[in-house]
């Protein structure tokens, strides 16, 4: 069965319609232009080139097999070129899974690296659970997640990126609303809004924070996700500390804090060897940038 070599050499002899001139492009012997060629011919049955001492011509299988070969060449490089791409992490679509606690500017961080230099590469975002992150890594459904706090268990692996500052976010007629900054300290006695039930690792990293501060508060889980999870702030009567860049609303006021607290954030990725998203991450958000 012919291979793509040597098609390629037929197509390059054909188009120079001189053997020297073809070994030269090819960068081969011009004994194994020539063998090639004739390998073809006899696994094809055909004839393709009609050689004299002065020039090659094409006979009608040679004419045919030019114009084919061509376009077979040429969707080979493309599938190879394509392949290339996607195992380089700089096409095709990363997969990737959040948490409810991100935010918006860390996720167009990570866009912005990952799509730097790879205009081609698609990314799919999906909210997810702690308790979902586990499986979805180990059943290869996401390539990877960014979240708050690392995953304990096998399954996954983890790697730290650069902690997002935070503010507090207060409903608008709440007695802080009108401070420049906030002190954690003085948050002792407020209900604290949070996107995942106490006993989970970020909700009560969250609670230690404060209870270290001097801030003893209690933890109400939001009913509804991401951004839109502040429209409760005021329904139950409670704060909750974002990461900077959290879209804003009319009835939220953002606080700066005083005590500069920054949040976590970490990349998991399935056990094994990082894939080219998780490297590029971890090259341009790791924690020391």
């Amino acid at each position: 069965m012919p291979d793509l070599r040597e098609l390629r050499t037929f197509v390059a002899v054909a188009e120079e319609r001189n053997f020297t001139r073809a070994a030269e492009r090819l960068h081969l012997a011009q004994q194994a232009v020539s063998k090639s060629v004739g390998r073809l011919e006899r696994e094809l049955g055909v004839e393709l080139l009609e050689r004299t001492t002065r020039e090659v011509r094409l006979t009608a299988a040679g004419a045919a097999l030019l114009e084919s070969g061509r376009e077979a060449l040429g969707a080979a490089d493309a599938a190879f070129a394509r392949a290339r791409e996607v195992g380089r992490g700089l096409a095709g679509t990363v997969r990737i899974g959040v948490s409810p606690a991100v935010g918006q500017a860390v996720l167009e961080d990570i866009a912005a690296v990952l799509r730097d230099g790879a205009p081609d590469l698609a990314i799919s975002l999906l909210e997810v659970r702690p308790g979902d992150v586990g499986r979805l890594l180990r059943d290869r459904e996401l390539d990877l997640v960014v979240a708050r706090t690392s995953l304990h268990g096998p399954g996954a692996d983890s790697a730290a990126l650069r902690p997002t500052p935070a503010v507090l976010a207060v409903p608008a007629g709440h007695p802080l609303a009108g401070a420049d900054a906030v002190r954690l300290a003085e948050l002792d006695g407020e209900r604290l809004l949070t996107w995942s039930p106490p006993g989970t690792p970020y909700t009560d990293l969250l609670v230690s924070r404060l209870a270290a501060a001097g801030a003893r508060v209690e933890p109400v889980e939001s009913r509804i996700t991401g951004s839109a999870g502040l429209a409760e702030l005021a329904e139950r009567n409670a704060v909750a500390l974002m990461p900077e860049g959290w879209p804003g609303r009319a009835d939220v006021v953002l606080l700066a804090l005083a005590d500069e607290v920054t949040l976590p954030l970490v990349v998991l990725w399935p056990t094994g060897a990082p894939s080219p998203a998780v490297r590029r991450l971890r090259a341009r958000m790791a924690t020391s940038a």
